[in-house]
């Protein structure tokens, strides 16, 4: 080959070359451009304002004490249980992927994720690790006041195996601990410095020194008041990005404030009253959504002490108050057809339909006192010996718990009894009904109101009415021996649901016609949404509850913040114009160049002259 050919060929090599680069530069600027606008699109936007009833001033964001407004602050900032429970019973995947459960059902063991990670404001302040876990149930060890599950007394040992493993060692086996472990709010061990390594010290420790504090949740608490709680997208949680950038919590001092508020527009989503059911139904673009919760409504006392010592007395008690009042005017639920017999109410049960109902019914109230030894007279029902019958509520100042104890104190002054109502500091009726002073008392009963029975309605029948429970402990002292072998035997049944359920139906059927009084019940709540501002929710999942807040999304149309207005369309419109514009004419020129330098380097086909000699 000539050196003028290899020249030729190494011309036409570049040539293809420096085509081909500014073909592909052209393309990937193009599509650079098209795919930034992308994932622009995905970022987080617009605001999503939810009102709720409850204004309080934030004294305490510590989630171990946290209650009211600050309550719902920290259930935003400190999603980290191990898992999720929704509200159909079921957990799923949360700060861990994955879990095991011995055969003995005495050893529990969580993998963590790996991604989960501390907030400081905006910055990541580290990874959560099994440490945190260890750490958390070591305070509940060192301060039995945050221990709300009373977990102590079944955990032997929480050992964190490696930074991503914890693994859990009880002393005795209980269908409860799968739940009270997997939905303790996990917090960070760092907190163990702040207060010099005294644990049970956790528990006064408020954790209000908003933004700079260390939070996980899928927002970021920026700031908190009586007026409103304001948070901005956490761009690293561990379940994704959520969608919406600012979420602002605004408390309303009444649920009809509320509503109008919501009905003009100022707030997106809210908890209604019942009595704006009906009118929030015909409103445009307004979604209501009930949906199912797993809610106990109890009346508590001590059944080994007169007169609640007394089957037909308890029946008769849960005849006597009219739990459909309670449930629409107090608690503003949405009630089913009847009770089957909480007390104060609960609708017909979606989890165990078929159970022994107690309607109110003042007729069967009082032949049920009767049957229970008591006596008329004068109008009040006595014991035999002449000693009128008296009973006193505790409550702490809830305004539902209050509402209904002060319809439950008329409905039995009506039916014939003497009561008397006490509103005590929320402190001291915890510390008096856990340590007995309230339940030893032959008069006393309270009313505790709705509160989420742990994930699954079934499981809390053995937490509160095993005479080994916790609970059973303190409050009801129930005792049956029949029930008392189906807990024993479900006890070792965590591995196999289907059959421990089939034995907890057997034991609530016992219970629901022998304590009618306090029974496991499930309701239906509800919220509404507007759909015109608000897109997203997921059904049967509450408006404030982490799984919906990082699926929830602020249409375009009321998006809060700025983005592009170009649809992707159009930007893929320019990529093909590019494309012909700028690479076509080049391609073109450089087949004239080519065509042209070959004309050039062809060999002459004329006759050539014959060389003259000299």
């Amino acid at each position: 080959m000539t050196s003028e050919n290899s020249g030729n060929k190494g011309t036409k090599v570049r040539s293809k070359i420096l085509t081909i680069a500014i073909v592909t530069f052209v393309l990937t600027m193009s599509f650079a451009v098209l795919f930034a606008n992308g994932n622009a699109a995905t970022q987080p936007s617009g605001t999503y304002i939810w009102g709720t009833p409850v204004s309080t001033p934030v004294t305490d964001l510590n989630p171990l004490v946290a209650t009211n407004l600050a309550g719902e602050a920290t259930a935003i900032m400190y999603p980290t249980s191990l898992l999720y429970p929704l509200s159909d019973g079921s957990l799923i995947p949360w700060l861990a992927e994955n879990y095991t459960i011995s055969s003995n059902g005495l050893v529990y063991t969580f993998n963590l994720v790996h991604n989960a990670t501390w907030m400081n404001g905006t910055s990541v302040a580290g990874p959560i690790t099994a440490q945190d876990v260890a750490f958390t149930f070591n305070v509940l060890k060192a301060n039995s006041t945050l221990d709300s599950y009373g977990v102590d007394p079944y955990l032997k040992s929480v050992t964190a195996v490696n930074n991503y493993t914890v693994q859990f060692v009880l002393n005795s086996s209980s269908i409860m601990m799968l739940t009270y472990l997997a939905t303790q709010t996990v917090i960070p061990a760092a907190w163990g410095s702040l207060v010099n390594g005294n644990l049970s010290a956790v528990g006064g420790y408020n954790n209000l020194d908003t933004p700079h504090q260390l939070q996980a949740g899928p927002f970021i608490l920026q700031s908190a008041s009586e007026t409103s709680l304001n948070f901005v997208a956490n761009t690293h949680f561990w379940m994704g990005t959520p969608h919406v950038l600012n979420l602002i919590v605004e408390p309303f001092k009444s649920t009809s404030a509320m509503t109008l508020s919501f009905q003009s527009g100022a707030i997106d989503a809210e908890y209604p009253a019942i009595s704006d059911y009906a009118a929030l139904s015909t409103t445009s673009n307004v979604v209501n959504n009930i949906y199912k919760e797993p809610w106990s409504y109890y009346l508590w006392d001590n059944t080994q002490v007169a007169p609640y010592n007394n089957t037909s007395f308890r029946q008769g008690l849960a005849y006597a108050i009219n739990k459909t009042q309670i449930m629409q005017k107090a608690e503003d639920g949405i009630g089913g057809s009847g009770s089957y017999g909480g007390e104060p109410w609960t609708n017909t049960s979606w989890w165990a339909a078929g159970l022994p109902e107690y309607k109110y019914n003042t007729t069967l109230a009082t032949q049920s006192f009767e049957a229970a030894g008591l006596t008329m007279k004068g109008g009040f029902w006595t014991y035999p010996n002449g000693t009128a019958v008296q009973i006193k509520i505790v409550d702490p100042p809830v305004s539902d718990w209050t509402t209904a104890a002060s319809f439950i104190a008329n409905d039995l002054g009506q039916a014939g009894f003497q009561v008397t109502e006490s509103i005590v500091p929320f402190s001291t009726w915890a510390t008096d009904m856990f340590h007995s002073k309230v339940s030893q008392a032959t008069n006393v009963i309270s009313y505790f109101g709705a509160t989420p029975s742990y994930s699954n309605a079934w499981y809390v029948l053995q937490d509160l009415y095993s005479y080994n429970s916790f609970w059973d402990g303190y409050i009801t002292h129930w005792n049956n021996a029949t029930v008392n072998n189906i807990f024993n035997q479900t006890a070792t049944l965590v591995n196999n649901n289907t059959l421990l359920l089939q034995k907890l139906a057997v034991a609530q059927r016992i219970i629901a016609q022998q304590v009618p009084m306090v029974l496991i019940g499930d309701v239906g709540n509800y919220y509404a949404y507007n759909d015109q501002k608000i897109t997203g929710f997921v059904a049967n999942e509450p408006p404030d509850g982490t799984y919906n807040l990082i699926r929830i999304s602020v249409p375009s149309s009321v998006t809060t913040t700025p983005t592009s207005t170009i649809p992707s369309y159009v930007y893929a419109l320019i990529v093909v114009i590019v494309l012909i514009v700028v690479i076509v004419p080049i391609v073109y020129i450089m087949s004239k160049r080519g065509k042209a330098k070959k004309t050039e380097e062809a060999p002459s086909t004329q006759p050539q002259e014959p060389e003259k000699k000299t």
